[in-house]
């Protein structure tokens, strides 16, 4: 487990950072909440109000992840400043954006290909598959091994554009030098990920979270998730720049890139 030490030391050494990261995705676990308890007569508008809130905090996360992650590989346990992270990670925005929404297309049609694979094969009662626990359990289950399947190119994809700072269809291109194999410790921890991401399906909805030992096992099961997803993170671009892999742009001090 020699590669999961160091990235805790890396951690811990920027934990300014990672609390920041790990904080305001909690925020927006908070903000989802409170989603759920608007009056039924909201207006259309203010519901679009809250839903851009929303989607903002993730813009917001995932642009602190990008910038974590690119600082990283440019600066090591250097801690950085919070517009640092935001200004490198708006860089690679519209690449984040194209593949999360091609990842999201896959992911969604390849779950789904499961689930009705499952519905035809299985020897179950109709009545079985209409059930909310039932539907709630195979859908999760369906989108767990979607994530399984897919694991290679959502480990590395992302973390190559940020080494290498390529285009988005050369990292495919490029996945090929990335073997599972030699990364064992990181895929170990995703499918923990993973695993953690399947068993929400057992903990109370966030409209269901009623009671604050409820809604502060969401809290420990969000910061836990969010912790070890910055791990594969960070694993996932050590990893890319241990392969030495040659691209055009060449890595410069990180204040004459950004």
């Amino acid at each position: 487990m020699t590669e999961i030490k160091k990235t805790l030391e890396i951690l811990k050494s920027r934990w300014p950072e990672v609390a920041l990261i790990i904080g305001i995705g909690t925020l927006s676990l908070f903000y989802n909440k409170l989603l759920y308890l608007v009056p039924p007569n909201i207006t259309t508008l203010q519901k679009l109000v809250d839903l851009s809130w929303f989607f903002a905090f993730i813009v917001v996360i995932e642009l602190l992840i990008t910038g974590f992650q690119r600082t990283l590989y440019l600066e090591g346990p250097n801690r950085q400043s919070t517009i640092t992270l935001l200004r490198v990670g708006a860089h690679f925005f519209w690449r984040m954006l194209v593949f999360g929404l091609i990842y999201l297309l896959v992911y969604w049609i390849l779950a789904k290909s499961i689930y009705w694979a499952m519905r035809s094969l299985l020897p179950v009662n109709a009545n079985f598959w209409e059930t909310a626990k039932a539907a709630s359990f195979i859908y999760k289950l369906c989108f767990t091994a979607s994530s399984s399947i897919l694991i290679k190119p959502l480990l590395f994809i992302f973390p190559l554009i940020v080494v290498l700072d390529c285009r988005l269809f050369k990292s495919f291109k490029l996945l090929k030098h990335c073997k599972l194999l030699e990364a064992i410790e990181l895929v170990i921890l995703f499918l923990i990920s993973t695993l953690i991401t399947y068993l929400w399906a057992f903990l109370p909805s966030i409209e269901s979270a009623s009671t604050v030992p409820k809604f502060t096992l969401l809290i420990v099961a969000t910061i836990a998730q969010g912790f070890i997803g910055l791990m594969t993170a960070v694993m996932a671009v050590r990893f890319v720049a241990s392969q030495n892999l040659v691209y055009d742009n060449v890595a410069k001090p990180l204040d004459s890139q950004y």
